[in-house]
């Protein structure tokens, strides 16, 4: 494929922490895990690699470019002209972070990657923000629930995640929102990301800074969604039993409808 007839996507984001943190919270598999994969091991370098992993799928990337504390670059072997840059910037108390994913071709699958990604960098964005500027020195740990949705439509599978039958959110004012989950807990907070149908994110004030996402993919009829918690703060038990909670709940949602 010609470079002419690629495409990229940048993402950027000011986060308040120092450039050595949010290098971290990139590249070491245990500060990855506090915000983007359920999963992760990294070989730091030139000719090393980041495999993430997440319910369902998982992939590993070589490591192409290596600056320490300021760039690197991955590439995935199978897909060699699609490449994820990660610029780090900054000094004193605020760095920027730029995201360059390049290699997109054109044609209706490449068009629906492209979009995916182009929402799903901004959650993952936005949740390292938060964990960085909220939750550096604190232990985090995500539940991420894959919801069948089925043959519905986009709107009707937004409505309805957000709805009484699962989330209940009731907006506050232009960010402030309150909630009574399906399985009976009581959300309050501030949303920080709203993409209607597609893309939600919300600040759980009540439940120590904890973050929601929702994140709805494909067309009606081919709706896919993803729920993730982000904890922060609470041991592998209390986790565990958020999960057994709610993923039943969030996983039957719409095969009862």
């Amino acid at each position: 494929m010609s470079q002419d007839k690629t495409r990229s996507l940048e993402k950027q984001v000011k986060i308040n922490a120092p450039a050595d943190a949010v290098w971290r919270a990139i590249t070491e598999a245990e500060q990855i895990v506090r915000w983007f994969a359920l999963d992760a091991k990294v070989k730091p370098g030139v000719g090393g690699y980041v495999w993430l992993s997440w319910p369902g799928m998982a992939g590993e990337s070589r490591i192409e470019v290596w600056e320490q504390g300021k760039h690197f670059q991955t590439r995935a072997p199978e897909r060699p002209q699609v490449a994820t840059d990660w610029y780090v910037e900054g000094e004193g108390g605020e760095t920027t972070l730029r995201l360059v994913h390049s290699g997109f071709g054109e044609g209706a699958d490449w068009d629906a990657e492209y979009d995916s990604l182009d929402r799903g960098w901004s959650v993952f964005l936005q949740n390292l923000k938060h964990m960085l500027e909220r939750h550096r020195d604190v232990a985090g740990q995500q539940i991420m629930v894959p919801v069948p949705v089925g043959n519905v439509g986009l709107d009707e599978a937004w409505q309805k995640l957000l709805g009484p039958g699962v989330l209940g959110l009731e907006r506050t004012g232009e960010r402030g929102f309150k909630a009574r989950a399906v399985t009976g807990e009581a959300l309050e907070g501030e949303v920080d990301l709203w993409v209607p149908p597609r893309a939600l994110g919300i600040v759980l004030r009540n439940w120590n800074d904890a973050r929601l996402t929702v994140d709805i993919s494909g067309c009606d009829g081919e709706v896919r969604a993803w729920v993730c918690l982000l904890t922060y703060g609470l041991d592998a038990p209390a986790v565990e039993a958020l999960k057994a909670r709610w993923q039943p709940a969030l996983e039957g949602m719409f095969r009862a409808a």
